[in-house]
């Protein structure tokens, strides 16, 4: 990517978290590492509106909460509520993902093609082979997802999000 740090922090955003995952949501078979990328993606989000350098640690946390809290719609926030809640987003879907195939998982991640057979809904918790689960449908879970990318855009783009941390470290990386 070329351009001025801020363009290639834009064009990240649009070009990587926005295109790039979604032709890899769109692909057969890659469910679960599209919920991957939209974790990711959601952490950067967040990133993108704390003080802190992108780079610093012990942040993801915070960072996700944030996103979920500031950008996703309200119906997200009482599935953001902090570790040690069941159906927690963080706990359960960014720092579980590669065990949510466990049958005690609180989480049914599936694809609009997959309602129909449990006769569920994004974001509505029911009880799935015994448990009660949160279901998260992928395509669902994006479309929010874009919406909070291109609200990020807007504030970097008005200025409501600017300074320093749109002009170095992460805008030197993005090449």
């Amino acid at each position: 990517m070329t351009g001025t740090p801020l363009m290639r922090i834009l064009n990240f955003i649009q070009k990587v978290l926005i295109e790039t995952f979604k032709e890899i949501q769109h692909e057969e078979g890659h469910r679960d590492i599209s919920f991957s990328l939209l974790c990711q993606g959601i952490e950067f989000l967040g990133a993108c509106l704390d003080s802190e350098p992108f780079s610093a640690k012990g942040l993801n946390a915070p960072r996700f909460r944030r996103a979920i809290y500031d950008l996703f719609p309200t119906s997200y926030r009482p599935f953001n509520q902090g570790s040690g809640k069941p159906f927690d987003m963080y706990e359960n879907l960014r720092c579980s993902l590669f065990q949510i195939i466990l049958p005690e998982s609180r989480l049914e991640l599936i694809q609009r093609c997959g309602k129909g057979e449990l006769d569920a809904h994004h974001l509505q918790i029911k009880e799935i082979r015994g448990i009660l689960r949160l279901v998260l449908v992928l395509e669902d879970l994006f479309e929010d997802y874009e919406k909070a990318c291109k609200e990020i855009i807007a504030r970097i783009t008005d200025g409501r999000l600017s300074g320093w941390k749109f002009e170095g470290e992460l805008g030197s990386t993005l090449h």
